[in-house]
């Protein structure tokens, strides 16, 4: 085996697919799977099951997989510390974050760090907090933004702030400065779909109250809760990241529901073998040093650091 061969390998099974990989990889489509072929026969074992439906690692492909990735992680941290004492920070850094978040972090995030580690690749993955935590739990990525994050042996979770979700209504619309509990609940809504953390805050807040509601759509695409409802079509529930761009455009408004009832906690989580990685540290770095400035400007509202409490 040699890291060429493990990185293949690892691009084969994430990709679940010979050809997908041989583009992503920039060879050709025989040749990668001679390569497969190699390793797997160097090795004794079947490590890739072929079908119709794509490739998939057989169990003893998935335990050469964790290692793998373990190995090609610490390859990389080598490389970089060896650069580090007279380079800057350089590699491949996966980072994920929820949809509503990364409207308003990720491309300042991207921006920063084009700026002050331009040797550092950034890979930019949208996906709800459950996927992105189960992806950082296998490595498949370094860290991630994470909603009301549990703990977890495989993971190193870092509490950021509290955000408050809003009522999302038409700009057009008559609403309240903020809705009560039992009139927001009369309201025909759009919402997430689920396992989405608003989705879970939103059924919680009405189950402990006792109150029904009336659900007129659910999706996991934002931008057409936000169409829908400039629209008229009913109210959804959104934290500002998600839908402030809409409020500044006058296409929607947000408003509280009093006394702050629906709140989530966001962390940052991070995989615990990437935790150490100079690339990880400095986009880790960078991506508070981004949220406390799109707080501190305002465009970030219904949020607070939890380092600001007290």
């Amino acid at each position: 085996m040699d890291i060429r061969q493990l990185r293949y390998f690892v691009k084969v099974v994430e990709l679940k697919n010979i050809t997908t990989a041989a583009e992503a990889l920039f060879i050709a489509q025989p040749s990668l799977s001679q390569h497969m072929a190699n390793l797997e026969s160097e090795l004794g074992v079947t490590l890739l099951e072929r079908s119709v439906h794509g490739t998939r690692a057989t169990a003893i492909g998935e335990l050469l997989y964790r290692h793998a990735k373990t190995i090609l992680r610490q390859f990389e941290d080598t490389r970089s510390a060896i650069r580090q004492e007279s380079e800057s920070p350089s590699g491949r850094v996966a980072i994920g974050f929820p949809t509503s978040t990364s409207r308003i972090l990720a491309a300042p995030l991207l921006a920063r760090l084009q700026e002050r580690y331009p040797l550092i690749e950034l890979e930019l993955v949208e996906a709800s907090s459950g996927d992105l935590t189960g992806q950082v739990a296998a490595d498949r990525l370094a860290l991630a933004v994470t909603m009301d994050a549990r703990a977890d042996s495989r993971l190193r979770i870092e509490p950021i702030l509290e955000e408050e979700l809003f009522v999302v209504v038409a700009s057009s619309q008559r609403a309240p400065r903020a809705f009560g509990i039992e009139a927001f609940a009369r309201l025909p809504l759009l919402l997430p779909t689920h396992p989405n953390s608003v989705r879970v805050a939103t059924e919680r807040l009405l189950r402990d109250r006792q109150l029904k509601f009336r659900l007129v759509a659910e999706t996991s695409a934002v931008e057409i809760l936000i169409l829908a409802v400039e629209r008229g079509l009913g109210a959804t529930v959104l934290p500002t990241a998600a839908f402030a761009l809409a409020q500044q455009h006058g296409r929607v408004r947000g408003v509280p529901i009093k006394g702050r009832p629906l709140l989530r906690e966001l962390s940052l989580s991070l995989s615990v073998p990437a935790a150490h990685s100079p690339a990880v540290q400095c986009v880790r770095e960078l991506l508070l040093q981004v949220i406390d400035e799109e707080i501190a400007s305002k465009r970030w509202k219904g949020v607070r650091r939890f380092s600001d409490a007290g």
